[in-house]
């Protein structure tokens, strides 16, 4: 760790503590809110796009966040990729030091490879299924051998560039947890993690009762989802041992937890996260949000993102609980930054 690194760490927890945002340094960036898969877990798809700011209006994100010493930006969406004017954006972005990260569907990666490489230093792309018939059934698209072979561009053009497979796990794959590590590990990532589905929140678009109902374990199948896990610990134990499985074992073993909780059959797994104090989301249409799944404290459009930050992001975290909010509580995807490694270094 640098003494930068030091700094903007001291600056950030000393600031959270007294509500003050003396320094903000992660930043989530959504230049689009369409995408390109038909997720079963997700109705971002069915956005348009009509709303999204402009690249200069992204510039000025970019100036207002170097501002406040943000280190790392986060590209997510939606798909990013699907941006005509992405790398417009990105540039800004990179001009003004700021560290990128990239989640994705990865279905564009192989088009954008060299781009990737060059302005990213991490990406996360979504697997979800083991096979190719799998994937499609889950993420409505025929991309498995899409997502292989961008992952396999990106890293003939930079072999540093860090790619993680991110499976979200529910009824239609958790019996296939090692098939899904083995795929990861077959299509060439350096790492692979596993959440759990978000069955609550808006943060994945206007879902149908249909669409969450799909989701969730049945009692039988939390029991089963357990024995997955205990076998995937046991026959992928060296996976663990190496980091390739993000997770430990006590970590993923929360992910059943998570799906008994729903069914009121214990409580939820206890997460930590202190987002709010250290981070922002702005999506595509400048919507301001403390995390991705708190309702929005402002919009880009009314007034700068400081202004936000300073007063509305602060009244949030003034009367934010997290220990007893209903909303972190059901969390799926948490940010917890200590004092360890930052995620920009």
């Amino acid at each position: 760790m640098t003494a930068a690194d030091v700094v903007t760490l001291a600056r950030t927890h000393a600031g959270a503590a007294v509500n003050r945002t003396w320094t903000l340094p992660i930043a989530v960036v959504c230049p689009t809110g369409r995408c390109n898969s038909r997720c079963v877990s997700c109705a971002w798809w069915a956005t348009t796009g009509e709303r999204e700011m402009t690249a200069h209006e992204f510039a000025g994100v970019a100036s207002a966040l170097q501002s406040m010493g943000t280190r790392l930006a986060v590209f997510s969406g939606g798909e990013p990729l699907l941006r005509e004017d992405l790398w417009t954006i990105v540039r800004a972005f990179r001009h003004r030091e700021i560290a990128l990260h990239l989640l994705t569907s990865g279905l564009a990666l192989k088009r954008d490879a060299a781009n990737v490489a060059r302005h990213f230093s991490r990406v996360i792309v979504s697997l979800d299924g083991a096979d190719a018939e799998q994937y499609r059934s889950i993420r409505g698209v025929d991309g498995y051998a899409a997502v292989a072979a961008g992952v396999a561009a990106v890293k003939a053009k930079c072999a540093q560039t860090r790619i993680t497979a991110r499976v979200t796990v529910h009824r239609a794959n958790f019996r296939d947890l090692v098939r899904l590590v083995d795929a990861a590990l077959a299509i060439g990532v350096d790492q692979v993690s596993f959440l759990a589905a978000d069955v609550g929140s808006g943060a994945f678009g206007p879902r149908h009762k249909e669409t969450l109902a799909a989701l969730p374990l049945t009692s039988d199948e939390v029991r089963e989802f357990r024995e997955v896990v205990e076998a995937c610990v046991v026959d992928r134990a060296g996976e663990f041992r190496s980091g390739f499985i993000a997770e430990s074992p006590d970590r993923l073993r929360r992910l059943p937890q998570y799906y008994a909780a729903h069914l009121g059959e214990g409580p939820f797994p206890a997460n930590r996260c202190n987002a709010p104090s250290v981070s922002v989301v702005v999506e595509a249409d400048g919507t301001v949000r403390p995390c991705f799944f708190h309702a929005p404290v402002g919009n880009l459009r009314h007034h700068s993102l400081k202004e936000i930050v300073s007063r509305d992001l602060a009244a949030f975290r003034a009367a934010w609980r997290p220990a007893s909010d209903a909303i972190c509580e059901r969390c799926v995807c948490t940010l917890n930054l200590g004092w360890g490694p930052p995620p920009w270094s």
